[in-house]
């Protein structure tokens, strides 16, 4: 595989000054009546290459529990269930509003012994909500802001102030940055990957005063990020541009470049939108261990990456029949893929054999009697966990029967 260095390092020379922050304080709403427990048996068909309309054979295919339903919060415009973030017993769940207009909220779920529960629901947000994070009580959030364009946001739980913590055009002299799409924080950094026309990923640190801008790497089309198990390095997932080939550009996170892998020699784009739209799907990447990342390319799946050897295992074509392969998460029994319109695929998860982890093995999708909807994002919490963000169609909580996977590997 192919290594193009796409980018120049540019950097502020610590010049650009702590940002302002802008407070405000939305408060918290009634938190009850969101969640619906379900508590259905459903099967997992196993996956053909063909169509999605095989009948299900419970003894071919993996039984979970719908456990439960949760709705969007309340809002002028309808909200998209869009971007996922799960620790331990927490789940929080980010919105935006699709299209051209801008609002957001997010929620808060806890997951009980016996049941699970909507703790805290933000709404009425003034910005689209790309990505979250939660740490020591304080939601992270990468957004479009209508007004500044890219920004990171910050909500305290425990004093509902929502702050806009800093804009990420001000690294770029005078230039506009319009989404931020991706986040991941380390103790004293936030980092993010943006772009549209301008863009890349940037450093921005968080000192007792607010937060100001350190470096970037330039990118128009950088649309997701990663860091490494052992917090050494950076992978920032690029291409959603017209003539931009999708691309991993590996960093260390002080900022040294190490490499760009080449994923296709097309870029990223996303199939069934509107032609001006196909540039703009989600897409993610994540490290699975240390020198292995997975990579979503929207109309082209996904791929596993190994970035010693800048090998590239790709998700066979038959994976996707009406959708995109938008998101994935995964834990030490399988690999999650969000593959929009097509619903949640799982494949096994195997260091040792990539190959098994890009292939699936079986599909759910409730779109034949749901809502309007696609998988935009899911997530585990590593045990018995699965939170489906299905965009309109809200969020679905699964769970594993008996804490396990009932299946016979």
């Amino acid at each position: 595989m192919s290594i193009v260095l796409l980018f120049s390092k540019c950097t502020s020379d610590h010049g650009v000054p702590v940002d302002e922050p802008v407070k405000q304080t939305i408060p918290q709403s009634d938190a009850s009546g969101y969640l619906t427990q379900v508590n259905e048996v459903i099967h997992f068909r196993p996956f053909d290459g063909q169509t999605k309309s095989v009948t299900v054979d419970p003894v071919q295919g993996l039984t979970l529990v719908h456990k439960a339903n949760v709705s969007a919060p309340e809002a002028d415009l309808p909200l998209s269930a869009s971007c996922l973030y799960v620790k331990d017993d927490i789940a929080v769940i980010g919105y935006n509003v699709q299209g051209t207009e801008f609002g957001g909220a997010f929620q808060v779920i806890k997951f009980k012994e016996e049941t699970e529960q909507v703790e805290t629901v933000v709404s009425n947000l003034p910005v689209d909500v790309n990505d979250i994070m939660l740490k020591d009580n304080i939601v992270y959030m990468a957004c479009s802001d209508p007004k500044t364009g890219a920004a990171l946001y910050t909500y305290n739980l425990t004093t509902s102030e929502f702050t806009r913590a800093f804009i990420l055009s001000k690294l770029l002299e005078g230039q506009t940055v319009a989404s931020a799409n991706g986040l991941v924080l380390s103790d004293s950094e936030a980092m993010l990957s943006a772009g549209n026309t301008n863009g890349g990923l940037f450093w921005v640190s968080e000192g007792t005063e607010g937060f100001s801008g350190l470096n970037y790497y330039g990118a128009t089309s950088a649309s997701s990020i990663a860091m490494s198990p052992d917090g050494n390095h950076l992978v920032l997932l690029v291409g959603g541009n017209e003539g931009d080939k999708a691309s991993l550009v590996l960093t260390g996170t002080d900022g040294t470049f190490e490499k760009t892998i080449t994923l296709s020699d097309e870029p990223v784009t996303h199939q069934n939108v509107a032609t001006e739209n196909m540039y703009s799907g989600k897409t993610k990447v994540r490290f699975i261990t240390d020198n292995m990342v997975i990579a979503t390319l929207g109309s082209q799946g996904a791929v596993v990456v190994n970035l010693t050897t800048d090998e590239v295992q790709s998700t066979p074509p038959s994976m996707l029949h009406a959708g995109n392969t938008n998101s994935f998460a995964f834990d030490d029994k399988f690999v999650y893929y969000g593959n929009g319109a097509d619903g949640l695929y799982l494949a096994r998860y195997d260091t040792e054999n990539p190959s098994l982890m890009v292939y699936p093995v079986w599909v759910w999708d409730t779109q034949s009697s749901a809502p309007p909807g696609s998988v935009n994002d899911v997530a585990s919490d590593g045990s018995k966990w699965i939170v489906v963000a299905k965009g309109l169609d809200g969020v679905h909580i699964l769970k594993f029967v008996d804490d396990g996977c009932g299946c016979s590997f």
